[in-house]
């Protein structure tokens, strides 16, 4: 009786302390539903993009009916208007299909005459890739001719400019599907950038009219801009791999960059640096802020009587827009921009800009142009690598706004100078350790690479690209009009030397560019999710974004892999070892696939290395092993006939017809050839079959393949 006496006020008080807590947790939410509008908007498109075929129009009338609804309702109820942008992200999607949507080409083709306009050039030294905007091709019917193809031509094939109409002869191809079931789709990719088909072109490429069309005049004169830019830095740069680099940050063309650079920069976390984004226009736009305002404030009387704050601010609009379009307009650039140009807008109006706010009007406004951009690698890694630097941000302002008035006294020059440096240091290493660690989160995923080192090497190339590269870059494009660009490159030639040797130094570091395997979608959902949750609640209760981070890591480990992998053509086969590992039966044929393979099973080991693995047993016809108690062979040349008896699992580079019909599972040329990649699983019940096309489903993208196209004639002189 006593302790009932006890106890009963103690379960009072905590029960009251636990709807204060979360009082004030739902409290602390206020006025932050526009921060969460981006993430909703995104949940409808991903709902999109998850389904099997396209929506019907009776459920887009339903859901935009229901939105409307909800966004009356959301005048008085804010949190409303979230379910209604999950609802319009799916009709935003659809809308966007239905606006692209183009014929696609459904067969590869020998060589076929080709005409068309030249709409963007992404040129290198040797090799070019082209979006063409197409007229004609040889033996389609212009109900079934792409909108454009994306071809890729040697430039001993001729000389030409963005706006051209040109004819050549090619070998043209469907859209590209996954290498892998359920991996990345850049046939999807292509589509809603109105691509229908890729290609190769195989001889001269005819000029028929040079007269540019008005619509590319901006283009192409941004080509120009670009060439002649190009030329000017690989004058002024001596060295090869930096005036490549160079150009790349100057002007977005990233083609004469060797391999080994970039691989030495992913290696060490660093690649983002040729990637045109926050810090390059951070730096590009601020510097001219910076700069103009310098400059209008050496005249007291016009400093004092004009807004020359606002003027400066305008003059980086400006150049910031410039650099996005010598850039290319990608998708970080225009976030950048975006972001940017809020800041500055701010400015102009004499409003406060705050930093999450900002992120997420960009989001909204690329979501509302470009709904795909959501599913892509460079939308999800640049926004989730700010909103962890914006968030953090704001929680470290709200923890310390009670010591605003407080100075710290230091003594003497050099503690100044040593308190300066060591800041700055700070600085660039919290970061670093920030973005880094929140865009892994989709580098993970997409690429499954991380760099474990990267805080230490972007701690050390950052300050150098923010000190020396990009203000020289800046400084040379300036001076580009008056010849004096030459000193402002060689300089920034030099600093892009410092940060390579880093980027290799840190490349050397034992277990740097570590692979991980391919993990679920859910899982990697789960985790983003818990990420989100920490940057984008407020009080205590963000810290229950980390349960949900720890609960997507557990799902990751859980992931079930197929056994047995095909290539998209049956070029080559792997099959998943007892430990583990994918052993390919051949050491050459299908390597971009086989490549892509290792990485997602989370192996650093090579193609060659990894078909040395003991497993299969080759002869001239076939090679054959066993997989968790099933005989599998794969059969890969035609000529002969090797035999079938007690094989459970049989593959084909070439179409069996009705051979081998004995066989419980037969794949064969034109399976892979109407399906795509397959995965095969093997377990108590059965074997599991999936393919490409089967996780894509049946969406406009998606390649139903036909029979091929016969070529009638050769380019005619």
């Amino acid at each position: 009786m006593a302790a009932e006496v006890w106890d009963a006020p103690l379960e009072v008080h905590a029960a009251s302390r636990g709807r204060a807590l979360w009082a004030n947790a739902v409290a602390a939410q206020t006025g932050r539903s526009f921060l969460w509008a981006p993430v909703a908007l995104t949940l409808g498109i991903g709902w999109y993009f998850a389904l099997g075929e396209e929506p019907g129009w009776p459920l887009l009338g339903l859901c935009s009916a229901l939105a409307a609804v909800l966004l009356w309702y959301a005048r008085s109820r804010p949190a409303l208007a979230l379910p209604a942008l999950v609802l319009l992200g799916l009709v935003l999607a659809t809308t966007r299909a239905s606006w692209v949507a183009a014929p696609v080409l459904r067969t590869t083709t020998g060589e076929v005459l080709v005409t068309g306009t030249i709409e963007r050039k992404i040129g290198g030294p040797v090799r070019s890739i082209l979006i063409l905007g197409v007229d004609s091709i040889e033996g389609l019917l212009p109900v079934a001719t792409p909108r454009r193809l994306r071809m890729s031509t040697l430039s001993r094939y001729g000389d030409f400019g963005v706006g051209n109409r040109v004819a050549f002869t090619a070998r043209l191809q469907p859209l590209p599907s996954p290498v892998i079931p359920g991996g990345f789709d850049f046939g999807r990719q292509l589509w809603f950038e109105g691509v229908g088909g890729t290609g190769r072109i195989t001889g001269e490429i005819k000029i028929l009219d040079a007269v540019v069309p008005i619509r590319l005049q901006l283009a192409a004169n941004l080509l120009s801009m670009r060439e002649t830019i190009g030329a000017k830095v690989r004058a002024a740069i001596s060295d090869r791999t930096m005036a490549a680099i160079a150009e790349a940050l100057i002007n977005g063309q990233r083609s004469a960059i060797p391999k080994q650079v970039n691989t030495s920069l992913q290696l060490s976390g660093l690649a983002h640096i040729l990637s045109i984004s926050g810090l390059h226009m951070s730096l590009v736009a601020g510097g001219v802020f910076w700069l103009v305002r310098a400059i209008l404030a050496a005249f007291p009387l016009l400093a004092q009587h004009r807004p020359i704050k606002k003027w400066a601010a305008g003059a980086a609009l400006v150049a910031g827009l410039f650099y996005l379009l010598l850039a290319g307009s990608d998708t970080a650039t225009l976030r950048s921009y975006v972001m940017i140009a809020i800041v500055f807008f701010a400015v102009i109006v004499d409003r406060p800009a705050l930093s999450v706010r900002n992120l997420a009007f960009a989001a909204l406004v690329i979501l509302a142009l470009n709904p795909e951009a959501a599913m892509s690698a460079s939308f999800q890694m640049s926004f989730m690598a700010v909103l962890g630097l914006a968030a953090f941000y704001e929680y470290w302002t709200a923890r310390h706004r009670d010591r605003a008035g407080e100075v710290r006294v230091i003594a003497g020059r050099v503690r100044k100078l040593a308190w300066a440096v060591a800041g700055a240091f700070a600085a660039a290493t919290v970061t670093t350790l920030i973005a880094g660690t929140m865009s892994s989160l989709p580098a993970a995923y997409h690429f499954g690479r991380i760099a474990p080192y990267g805080i230490v090497a972007n701690g050390l190339a950052v300050p150098v690209v923010s000190i020396v590269v990009m203000p020289s870059a800046l400084a040379g494009v300036l001076l580009m009009p008056l010849g004096l660009e030459a000193w402002p490159l060689w300089l920034m030639g030099k600093g892009l030397e410092l940060v390579l040797a880093i980027s290799d130094w840190v490349a050397g570091f034992p277990g740097s560019g570590h692979v991980v395997a391919r993990q679920p979608a859910i899982a990697a959902i789960v985790t983003a999710s818990g990420a989100i949750l920490v940057c984008l609640l407020a009080g205590w209760i963000r810290f229950a974004g980390l349960a949900v981070v720890a609960a997507g890591l557990m799902l990751a480990q859980f992931g079930a892999a197929p056994d047995i992998l095909i290539e998209r053509t049956a070029a080559n086969v792997a099959y998943r070892s007892e430990t583990g590992d994918l052993v390919p039966a051949d050491p050459r044929k299908g390597k971009f696939a086989v490549d892509k393979w290792l990485i997602a099973n989370g192996e650093q080991a090579s193609m060659k290395e990894a078909a040395m693995r003991p497993g299969w047993t080759c002869d001239a016809s076939r090679c054959t092993a066993q997989v968790r108690g099933k005989a599998v062979a794969w059969f890969r040349d035609e000529k002969s006939t090797p035999s079938c008896a007690g094989v459970d699992i049989l593959i084909a580079s070439y179409p069996l017809r009705g051979a081998c019909r004995a066989v419980p599972l037969r794949i064969d040329r034109f399976d892979v050839w109407r399906n795509g990649a397959h995965a095969i699983t093997i377990t108590p019940a059965g074997m599991e079959v999936t393919t490409s096309r089967s996780q894509s489903g049946n969406r406009p993208w998606v390649t139903v393949p036909q029979a091929r196209i016969r070529p009638a004639a050769a380019l005619q002189h």
